[in-house]
């Protein structure tokens, strides 16, 4: 967290400052917050979600949505919804300065932070801005697609509607393999009950995707809101990627990894964590956050299946996507003692 941001007086009183008084109070607030919020940085382009500007400026989640919405209107920001990332876009220039000599220390700062900040729609915008300004040496590129938009607005709709389509067309691929297989079976495999059928034909868990079991089994039921379940999937998939980089664990070491820290949050009643999206907590990366006063640290292997220690959680025998906690195996692993 930043110890202080900077706010012009020209906020109030400059052409987009006018622009949002006209629009509302609303408006005017999200725009302050937006300068000074406890999770912006130097360079203006951060994690955002709405659930964060809602519980944090008090407004309603409508409101909310309005006063950033009039923001993006008036030139002040751009909003990936994909991502949930926001860019203030004069920001960097409010913070840092109009230009930076090559020396300047500060020159290593932006880029660093540049580096640090998440995949997002504005990365290669953010470097043609600012490259020259501060002296930036290394441009980023987004591996979103980016969508068409109204003026002003900067929405990840699109891509997500291309991966309900994707996922469509996988599942009628997927349905018309299994159909052409099940032509060439001789005759006697064919009307066979499950029961009869050998285990590699009966068991339909062999081929599902490891990620999406991972996802549906541990930790869509780990205690957050069940909305928005396409958007968290694929957030689910893309961090699962990252991590794997330096951890090289299983889709299921990684869903326990982030079970585990949000029922120690939701025991503990962290505020705002009871109206946290999925998707939100795994773009923000929120299991590297601050653990609540007396949670144990959490290992990205621990009570995995197949590693050490009593597993806290155990999967149903009737195939749903409900996951039972052991809240004796919670209390032994507070205690360093993961014995059965």
């Amino acid at each position: 967290m930043r110890d202080y941001g900077k706010v012009s007086p020209h906020f109030w009183i400059g052409r987009t400052g006018k622009e949002l008084r006209q629009a509302g109070p609303e408006s005017q607030l999200v725009a302050l917050y937006l300068l000074t919020s406890p999770h912006a940085n130097m360079i203006g382009l951060y994690y955002m979600p709405l659930a964060f500007l809602s519980h944090e400026t008090g407004l309603t989640m409508e409101g909310a949505k309005k006063g950033l919405n009039s923001a993006i209107k008036a030139g002040f920001c751009k909003y990936d919804e994909h991502s949930e990332m926001v860019w203030v876009i004069e920001m960097a220039t409010h913070q840092i300065g109009e230009a930076l000599k090559p020396g300047d220390k500060r020159c290593t700062g932006v880029q660093n932070e540049y580096n640090k900040v998440s995949d997002n729609l504005f990365l290669s915008e953010f470097y043609e801005k600012y490259s020259k300004q501060f002296n930036m040496t290394c441009p980023r590129s987004s591996e979103l697609q980016i969508p068409d938009v109204n003026e002003g607005a900067s929405k990840g709709l699109a891509s997500q509607e291309q991966e309900q389509e994707q996922e469509k067309e996988q599942d009628q691929t997927n349905l018309s393999d299994s159909n052409r297989t099940d032509g060439d079976k001789p005759d006697e495999s064919k009307g066979k009950t499950s029961q009869e059928k050998p285990d590699s034909e009966s068991d339909d868990a062999e081929g599902q995707d490891p990620v999406d079991v991972a996802f549906e089994n541990i930790f869509w039921g780990a205690g957050l809101r069940k909305d928005a379940k396409v958007k968290a999937k694929s957030a689910f998939r893309t961090k699962y990627r990252d991590w794997k980089k330096a951890n090289r664990g299983t889709p299921e070491n990684f869903a326990v990894m982030l079970a585990e820290d949000i029922s120690l949050r939701v025991k503990t009643q962290q505020m705002g964590f009871d109206k946290l999206l999925p998707a939100s907590y795994l773009n923000g990366e929120r299991w590297n956050d601050e653990k609540p006063n007396g949670a144990p640290q959490i290992s990205a292997s621990a009570n995995a299946i197949g590693g050490t220690g009593a597993s806290w959680f155990a999967k149903p025998s009737d195939g749903s996507a409900e996951v039972f906690i052991s809240q004796a195996a919670i209390d032994r692993m507070k205690r360093g003692a993961n014995r059965p």
